[in-house]
């Protein structure tokens, strides 16, 4: 027959092990957690960092047709033998230059190909 001094001690020693071991495990599983909340917040900084982009190029866009949208008596461009190739050169010029920026500064092929990458 066992001691239940014994026994007492060997079930003592298990719970202490059981417990280190759900520690470890649930130090594993917060460290997991944490990887994929920082893997999402990594993505969706990037979606909205092309919206940006998006939206840099086409707020400029929007401020050169309000001024041709609105009804204006006297614009003198208008009236010129090439006013509408201006409108279009300047349209395209207001177009590029943020554009042309944003792909100097390295911005625009580092979110998109970063935005691709990532499967969640």
């Amino acid at each position: 027959m066992v001691e239940p001094q014994i026994l007492v001690s060997k079930l003592a020693c298990d719970v202490v092990e059981v417990k280190k071991y759900a520690s470890f495990e649930y130090e594993q599983v917060r460290y997991l957690q944490n990887a994929v909340t920082n893997i999402m917040n990594i993505k969706q900084n990037q979606i909205v960092k092309v919206f940006t982009i998006i939206t840099a190029v086409f707020l400029s866009l929007t401020l050169v047709g309000t001024f041709y949208g609105m009804d204006f008596d006297v614009m003198p461009e208008l009236s010129w033998e090439h006013g509408f190739l201006y409108c279009m050169i300047l349209t395209l010029a207001v177009a590029i230059i943020p554009l042309a920026y944003i792909k100097y500064k390295g911005w625009l092929r580092y979110s998109i190909s970063r935005m691709c990458s990532f499967r969640i």
